[in-house]
């Protein structure tokens, strides 16, 4: 019999998983001959479009992210039929799954757990700098490879909308699994970072004491006890494990988000003080692999250099009273939630229109954060946004043009062109270029937008055709003379172009 080929060119060799959303497949890759996994939707969701389209979202949101936790995204298809099945091939990883290793071997050494934990958290670490939560993690979508390092698997539940959860909960296609679902999951509230966190505590729970932690005779008695059942003192099981490891693990399955730590630096930092070489794990068989050499160099590193980040207008800008700097004592306690704070007072000072006070207290903050944060995090690139559009709504076309322009560099180089915020302050460049008069170099910027629009979304996508309509208003606009051209300028300026709306500008609809 022959073996069956996807995109004339992955042979499918034997499955290897299967849940209730997909089927993946070990395959080879016959034109680079190399082993690789090729990812199905389940049949039984293959009729449905926007599960589809939600499969694609996969492979689009995870290509973009380059992290060693990470299973690396080759490709993305569909295999002809009625209905077409679309695939995903990514990276094939060897390895053994943290259930298995944990029927294997039973609860596990303090110190293999707080590595196991800290990797996992640096790979949410990346995934949630760029706004991109699992929402399934489980012990069986953790693999430990045998070169020590342990990779994060299937995030086809990372971009599903919420919208989407009733539709398919009641076709019987829960979102989740009940044993590591959050409160918030359960009760279809938001879903935020520290759902990942839940999970991941339950997952290091288990693994300290070999017992799930949230059982019962079914789902919906699952679901009711990670609402209302607090978690057992992981002390009472593990009297031997550190306090601080403790208080850490019990503080992620806090039935309050807000209750939980604040991101994943902070689970990764404490679970590192204690992690140990996983080499005493028979299953660690390549204890001299390249992979580990390049970890241990990385961790010896003792600094890195980064390029300047552009956070402030040109434009000097009076202190508001009751503002200062931060001193050390205030540097060492800054958290994610003053970045938040700031970000909602500079909008409701924005609002009263008192833009120099919202501009420069947001500035204070942002200037604080980003070495603390990085400037790609993804709330630092948000108050970075709102900087620029507090800007850019207060008439300083030239501060916001600079902001902009930084913002492009700096989100580019990681996420590509086609990244939603990256075209999203292509356009407000733009409209920078246009208040400024420089329409010439606004239409170049939104005729080079337009096309990379057309190639992500399609020539018949409404913002792709709203776009042209603009650069076509500018066009036949730039033909009148100078002191018709100035009007229309000013014009425009009242016209509604102000920046959209948060929600309008990270989806960029």
């Amino acid at each position: 019999m022959q073996p069956q080929v996807v995109g004339g060119r992955y042979e499918l060799i034997s499955e290897i998983g299967a849940g209730g959303m997909g089927q993946v497949f070990e395959g080879f890759d016959r034109q680079l001959e190399r082993r690789v996994a090729v990812k199905f939707t389940h049949p039984s969701l293959d009729q449905d479009p926007d599960w589809s389209k939600r499969f694609f979202q996969e492979a689009l949101f995870m290509a973009r992210l380059s992290h060693p936790g990470l299973p690396t995204i080759h490709d993305a298809g569909s295999v002809a039929g009625r209905p077409e099945r679309p695939y995903l091939v990514m990276e094939f990883v060897d390895g053994i799954t943290l259930d298995k290793l944990l029927e294997r071997r039973g609860p596990l050494p303090i110190g293999v757990v707080a590595a196991l934990g800290a990797q996992t958290a640096a790979v949410l670490a990346a995934t949630h700098r760029n706004r991109i939560l699992h929402r399934d993690l489980k012990p069986s979508n953790l693999m430990l490879c045998d070169d020590g390092t342990v990779k994060v698997l299937d995030f086809g539940l990372a971009v599903a909308p919420d919208t989407d959860m009733t539709r398919y909960t009641n076709t019987g296609h829960t979102l989740g699994t009940p044993a590591f679902m959050a409160p918030e999951q359960v009760e279809g509230r938001d879903i935020v970072p520290q759902t990942d966190f839940y999970a991941l505590g339950l997952v290091l729970h288990e693994l300290l004491t070999g017992d799930r932690v949230m059982t019962g005779s079914s789902p919906y008695v699952v679901w009711q006890n990670q609402v209302q059942r607090p978690a057992p003192d992981i002390r009472r099981e593990r009297p031997d494990i550190p306090s601080d490891m403790a208080r850490l693990i019990m503080s992620m399955l806090a039935k309050s988000p807000e209750q939980r730590p604040e991101d994943a630096s902070t689970v990764h930092a404490v679970l590192l003080r204690y992690a140990t070489d996983l080499g005493s794990l028979p299953e660690i068989s390549d204890t001299h692999s390249p992979a580990r050499m390049y970890a241990s160099a990385v961790g010896a590193t003792v600094s890195t250099r980064t390029a300047p980040t552009l956070v402030a207008p040109t434009r000097a800008l009076p202190k508001p009273a009751g503002v200062r700097l931060p001193d050390s004592a205030r540097l060492n306690d800054f958290s994610r939630n003053d970045l938040q704070r700031a970000m909602r007072r500079a909008r409701d000072l924005a609002d009263d229109s008192r833009y120099d006070p919202a501009i420069n207290e947001l500035q204070t903050v942002v200037e604080l954060a980003v070495p603390l944060l990085g400037s790609r995090d993804a709330d630092v690139v948000e108050a970075r946004l709102r900087l620029a559009d507090l800007g850019f709504e207060s008439a300083d076309y030239s501060a916001a043009a600079s902001l902009y322009r930084a913002l492009i560099d700096d989100l580019t180089a990681e996420r590509g062109p086609y990244d939603d915020q990256v075209m999203y302050c292509q356009r407000q460049l733009a409209n920078c270029h246009v208040h400024a008069g420089e329409v010439k170099n606004a239409l170049t910027r939104l005729n080079r937008l337009h096309s990379q629009m057309a190639v992500r979304y399609g020539e018949q996508d409404k913002r792709v055709i709203e776009l042209a309509a603009q650069i076509n208003h500018i066009k036949e606009s730039f033909t009148l003379n100078q002191e018709a051209r100035d009007a229309w300028i000013r014009a425009y300026s009242l016209s509604g172009s102000a920046p959209i709306s948060n929600r309008a500008r990270t989806s960029f609809d």
